[in-house]
């Protein structure tokens, strides 16, 4: 399976603690950026034979003019049809009717949202332009309009914020009746908002032992009301995991396009530039050769982000090798930090949120 990544960079506002390539930009500049994505599709047309899911993200897609969508869905056209899933991302605020209505027209199967609290002060704090009511009501709005694989995201860990806090948004959560959720840890990026705040202490992150909380939280709340928690961040009720973010998980190939965007072509991976007046001269910054040991790394860093882990026959089939040789598999799971199960190895349940203690034996420390 490959997977088709598209990125729309420009926003109606930069959000306090995001650190993705992004802009507030001109009408002139996205159609310039629009006619440069077009170009990249072309300059990676023999990579784009055997699309099996598409993934536009941002920054906001939706922030595009109807007029600028429309074009850009057309381009994509022979890849949505061969897609299993195409995801679009989505502010709630932007969403209008006839946005919907084109991206039904043009086989849009799952719409992903960034949410990121319920609570009206936490989303101001965060940036947000919209509210819990605008999101209510443009949810209301997709599912009138056929849209029911949806997504959204929230985030957790946010400055005063109170496991109270956690348990409000997932009643909101479960009262919306959607199918999946991404609930990520704020990570405190630098070059954001966030980060400027806490540096001049006018803003103080939360306790480790209360953010540990609020996921172990997450995470019975999710599983008690019937969702299969299968990546550290994400639940799903049965069929609706994303087809396209386990892609990534599986060290599956994908191909990324725009601003910022990376792609992973056996052997190599590559990552375009991050600013616009770069992306607009050439298209790739960076070209790297995965070699057989990173390829190995990356089957447990990625592979073990999700709930189940990974397979170590297939490890086995794939690099004819044996990763307990290989790495300290062994003193993992004697510390418990890795559990083998049916010949499964996967993280201990409640190890998750200390995961990164499991990665690090993964990383080559070049």
């Amino acid at each position: 399976m490959r997977g088709l990544y598209i990125h729309i960079p420009f926003c109606k506002k930069i959000c306090s603690y995001c650190d993705f390539p992004k802009m507030v930009s001109s009408e002139t500049n996205k159609e310039k950026y629009i006619n440069r994505l077009f170009e990249e599709l072309d300059y990676r047309k023999d990579d784009l034979n055997e699309i099996s899911t598409v993934y536009i993200g941002g920054g906001t897609p939706n922030s595009l003019s109807i007029e600028l969508l429309e074009k850009l869905l057309i381009r994509i056209q022979p890849y949505i049809e061969k897609s299993k899933e195409t995801t679009i991302e989505l502010n709630p605020d932007l969403i209008n009717i006839e946005q919907i209505q084109l991206l039904k027209k043009y086989g849009i199967n799952r719409i992903s949202l960034g949410v990121e609290s319920f609570n009206n002060s936490h989303l101001k704090l965060l940036g947000r332009t919209h509210t819990k009511e605008i999101v209510y009501d443009k949810i209301k709005l997709l599912k009138e309009n056929g849209f029911n694989n949806i997504n959204i995201d929230l985030i957790f860990g946010i400055p005063g914020e109170t496991l109270d806090d956690i348990k409000y948004n997932l009643k909101c959560f479960k009262e919306l009746n959607i199918n999946h959720l991404s609930y990520y840890s704020l990570i405190l990026e630098d070059k954001t908002i966030f980060s400027y705040l806490i540096k001049n202490n006018k803003l103080e992150l939360l306790d480790d032992d209360l953010v540990a909380d609020m996921y172990d939280y997450i995470n019975k709340f999710m599983k008690d009301n019937g969702y299969n928690h299968y990546e550290i961040s994400n639940y799903a009720t049965s069929g609706y995991e994303s087809i396209h973010n386990l892609l990534y998980w599986n060290t599956d190939e994908y191909v990324g396009i725009g601003l910022g965007a990376s792609g992973y072509i056996k052997p190599y991976r590559y990552t375009n530039y991050k600013t616009l007046n770069e992306y607009l001269n050439d298209f790739t910054e960076e070209k790297t050769l995965i070699d057989i040991s990173e390829e190995k790394n990356e089957f447990f860093l990625l592979g073990l982000r999700k709930v189940n882990g990974v397979n170590l026959d297939l490890y086995k089939e794939r690099f004819n090798s044996n990763p307990f040789d290989e790495f300290n598999i062994d003193r993992l799971i004697k510390n418990k930090l890795l559990i083998l199960d049916n010949n499964n190895l996967k993280i201990n349940p409640d190890k998750l949120f200390i995961a990164n203690l499991v990665f690090e034996e993964f990383i080559n420390e070049d």
